[in-house]
């Protein structure tokens, strides 16, 4: 995955100034009540849309702002996505809140309440990991066909992150990179936070091509294990012996 070329592909498109503007626009108004929530499906049905488009080879990945009802409806089932997947995490973070109302109120509680939110850290980190390579291969799959029930076969996508593990900590870590670099942007004129988007879709639409690639390869390979045992088999002819008398 070419993180530099995630970072210079839209470069290459002519409205680039027009689309990101108009991105931008929905980036502004996010943190607005009610509003906001309408924005961020829009650009997550912006953020789909640019997977889809890189998946697939397009020439100009960045999509127009033409269609901003449809945009919003595919990014609704993405927004409803990521709120399950968070869900346990938002859960435990809520019992944490409520318990240290009840043990920190004394500088022993609080100690106390230090020391389990500090233990229980790294396990948070490791499901955000873990949810957030289901996700990713959710959203893929989503972008491939628009159908928002991939995000819940939670079967089918512990198969795909077994036989593609290596492939799953290369986004995992491209997509990191990206987005410490897009924080170190952001205060130049919110550049890093206009250029999320882009930059992140990018990023998954290769992840998603590769992991399309991958599936094919090995529904090949399994098509021919079984045409090959579904040859018949045929045993090797026997020959009489030969009489001493008789020539070959």
């Amino acid at each position: 995955m070419n993180n530099i070329h995630a970072f210079t592909y839209m470069f290459t498109d002519r409205r680039i100034l027009i689309k990101l503007g108009e991105a931008a626009v929905f980036v502004l108004l996010a943190p607005v009540p009610v509003l906001g929530l309408i924005c961020l499906c829009a650009l997550l049905g912006y953020l789909v849309e640019i997977i889809h488009n890189v998946s697939n080879d397009y020439p100009r990945p960045l999509p127009e702002w033409d269609h901003i009802g449809e945009d919003i409806s595919k990014g609704f089932p993405v927004l409803v996505a990521l709120v399950v997947y968070h869900l346990p995490l938002l859960l435990a973070l809520a019992f944490l809140f409520a318990f240290r109302g009840v043990i920190a109120v004394s500088l022993f509680g609080g100690i106390t309440f230090v020391g389990i939110v500090t233990s229980l850290t790294p396990l948070f980190l490791l499901y955000l990991v873990f949810a957030w390579s289901l996700f990713a291969i959710a959203l893929a799959r989503y972008a491939e066909t628009w159908e928002s029930e991939y995000f819940y076969q939670f079967n089918s996508m512990l198969r795909t992150l077994q036989m593609n593990g290596g492939l799953a900590i290369r986004w995992l870590i491209a997509s990191l990179a990206a987005s410490i670099l897009l924080l170190l942007l952001t205060p130049v004129l919110l550049l890093g936070l206009f250029l999320f988007v882009p930059v992140q879709g990018y990023l998954l639409g290769s992840y998603s091509r590769r992991l399309r690639f991958a599936r094919m390869t090995w529904r090949r390979a399994a098509e021919d294990e079984q045409f090959a045992l579904a040859l018949p088999y045929s045993q090797p002819e026997h020959h009489a012996p030969l009489r001493r008398n008789e020539s070959p």
